[in-house]
């Protein structure tokens, strides 16, 4: 082939390349599209701020819907429980303790498991949250009587026991409560007043909170600071207490009914305004029996109890056992609940290496005297 043919033919293979063939035109200079790493942080960080702005309220809405229902369904299942009961009369009048009464009570709902007060943790959970004007922290073990339920008088144990929804329930009975039909208007209340209920929806599932999944029925759970041989303790003094007037018949004479006669110092009443106080808390003042326990403890004579009217000295304060009831040896005076002669109430010293007897003479208008509550 001669140059000439050779320039001919590539000439025309070109044109029908480029004419007959068509062929994308490429632009080298053409950017891509795509999302920066910035752009993609930024929008992870915008989808995480959102989710975590509105997933919790999400399982808060939800949570809170299943456990209405769930107690929807426990009411609902007491109310026929305790009817059926009534109709065969063995909700009152044969069963003289929560025990007696849970023999009955299981008849007619379905129990898995039941706990005797002494192992209440066992069907519930150990700790709960009581909430209020604070929320505190109640373990189960101390729900051991009605008494610890709210019901003074009724004088019965508590048992525990979990249905076969995994509901989760400690009941104490009231053996004197009346007989009547639990879908009328009192007998809504009557069947209450025949049981009083901590009740847990959830099981030993958290929160365990009461007003979450734990509701309270015909019952209040008193919060305690701390123990004192098996007895509650205010965590702090009242100091000082404040002064009532138990003369002017306005009815603080409930603190101080002692009256007039002799009696000067009725118008600016602190020891009764300790008694108010500890009372308005469900608590009472110290007794001197408590005050002479609080004293053998610390002092630590354990092996040689101080008694209610005997000072010592020479003692030693156990600093540690002080510390754990925030109780003050630096002489301080500290009220009991008993009154004196007129104008007057016991009180008991405490220094820093002696104890005083009860003392008589305790003025009730001096203020600087200090009072701790005790409970049941």
């Amino acid at each position: 082939m001669t140059k000439a043919e050779k320039k001919n033919y590539l000439t025309k293979t070109a044109f029908t390349l480029a004419e007959g063939g068509r062929r994308p035109h490429l632009n080298l200079c053409q950017r891509k599209t795509a999302f920066t790493l910035a752009e993609v942080l930024i929008t992870l960080s915008v989808i995480g701020i959102v989710a975590a702005l509105t997933i919790p309220s999400m399982i808060e809405n939800h949570n809170n819907k299943a456990w209405k229902t769930a107690k929807d369904l426990w009411d609902k299942k007491l109310v026929e429980a305790t009817r059926q009961m009534n109709i065969d009369g063995v909700m009152t009048g044969v069963a003289s303790s929560t025990e007696d009464y849970m023999n009955y009570f299981k008849k007619y709902v379905k129990v898995i498991k039941t706990c005797d007060n002494s192992k209440l943790e066992n069907c519930y959970a150990p700790k709960f949250v009581q909430t209020g004007d604070k929320e505190t922290e109640v373990e189960v073990s101390s729900l051991t009587t009605a008494n610890s339920l709210g019901q003074k008088d009724w004088n019965t144990n508590t048992m525990g026991f979990v249905i076969a929804d995994g509901t989760a329930v400690v009941m104490a009975y009231n053996p004197n409560c009346s007989s009547v039909d639990p879908f009328s208007s009192e007998g809504q209340s009557g069947q209450v007043g025949c049981m009083s209920m901590l009740i847990d929806v959830n099981g030993k599932k958290g929160p365990n909170r009461v007003g979450d999944d734990i509701q309270l029925v015909n019952a209040t759970i008193s919060t305690c600071d701390m123990k004192f041989q098996d007895k509650c303790i205010a965590a702090s003094d009242i100091y000082p207490p404040a002064a009532i007037n138990t003369c002017d018949g306005s009815g603080n004479e409930e603190w101080d009914d002692r009256g007039t006669d002799g009696y000067n110092y009725c118008a600016s009443n602190h020891w009764a305004g300790a008694k108010k106080a500890c009372a308005e808390n469900g608590m009472h003042l110290a007794t001197p029996q408590e005050l002479a326990d609080i004293a053998t403890y610390v002092y630590k004579q354990d092996n040689n109890p101080i008694g209610v009217n005997e000072s010592r000295s020479n003692l030693t304060t156990d600093q540690e056992r002080a510390t754990e009831l925030h109780w003050s040896t630096n002489d301080w005076q500290y009220w009991s609940d008993q009154p004196s002669e007129p104008g007057n109430a016991y009180c008991r010293h405490f220094y820093g290496s002696s104890i005083g007897g009860l003392t008589v003479n305790c003025i009730i208008s001096y203020p600087y005297r200090r009072a701790r509550c005790f409970g049941d």
